[in-house]
């Protein structure tokens, strides 16, 4: 953990206004130095955009220990992004995965490193995926196992770079965090569907307030991951509460992972 004290945080994101805000509260409630954090402008429902603040970061920004790839976009109406993809296909997998793989060579260059996917456990609500479909699917906005099988994809790719990545000192994990409130979106989509939301909404405005996590609560694992140092070459694990857990039979298919992971350079364009 000393290794991390003073770590410079960049903060990418596409609202630069709830950016500033976040910011101006991390620096009010740790007393962090303001100069240790930037904030960077990166939308990943454009891959101009991830494109443009990658260029940026490699030439402006010296290291990269750690990379944070989490967007929890849960649902929404039908909405396509300027690239043609569902926007929460593209907001939650598509996005991260292109910015993963630009910032690959910065991660080799600072290893041993690490790179976290924030998933869910919704993951495992997809219980078989048509792949002779699935390009199909990335370009639907009525798409409404969205949610759940961009997580799934983020296990899948956090397997495949696990394999890829081993010899390069660079670990990779995937996790949930949960279900937490947070002031930006009232509640995370982590534990439930927009549609069990929708039918349940009584009852499960009831439930949050047992289960809910606070945001100091559901960030747990994600710290867990990237800082605890026993962790170094324990490739792939899947987190859940700061342990390791088991993903759905799904989310560990090495075949499944290689296949979305051509789909995906495809979809990007790489």
């Amino acid at each position: 953990m000393k290794r991390y004290l003073g770590a410079r945080i960049i903060i990418a994101c596409r609202n630069l206004h709830k950016g500033h805000q976040a910011t101006d509260k991390l620096l009010v409630e740790t007393g962090v130095n303001k100069n240790n954090i930037r904030l960077m402008e990166c939308d990943l429902c454009s891959l101009e955009s991830v494109r443009t603040f990658v260029k940026l970061y490699n030439e402006e920004e010296e290291r990269l220990d750690i990379l944070i790839c989490n967007a929890r976009l849960s649902w929404s109406s039908p909405i396509m992004t300027k690239d043609g993809f569902n926007v929460v296909i593209q907001a939650n997998y598509l996005g991260h995965f292109l910015l993963t793989n630009l910032l690959l060579d910065k991660l080799k260059k600072c290893r041993p490193s690490r790179i976290i996917n924030v998933s869910s456990e919704l993951h495992d609500s997809i219980q078989s995926i048509n792949w002779s479909d699935i390009f199909t699917q990335f370009r639907n906005p009525h798409w409404h196992g969205a949610y759940p099988s961009s997580k799934l994809f983020q296990i899948l790719s956090t397997f495949k770079l696990k394999r890829d990545l081993f010899a390069e000192h660079i670990d990779v994990f995937s996790l949930t965090p949960g279900w937490f409130s947070t002031s930006l979106s009232g509640s995370s989509a982590n534990t439930i569907s927009w549609f069990a939301y929708s039918l349940y909404h009584p009852f499960v405005r009831c439930l949050k307030f047992v289960f809910v996590k606070t945001p100091e609560i559901g960030v747990h694992t994600v710290v867990y991951c990237a800082v605890e140092p026993t962790l170094e070459q324990s490739h792939g694990l899947y987190f859940q509460n700061c342990t390791v857990s088991r993903p759905s039979s799904l989310a560990s298919d090495q075949i499944l992972a290689e296949r979305l992971w051509k789909m995906s350079l495809e979809a990007v364009g790489l």
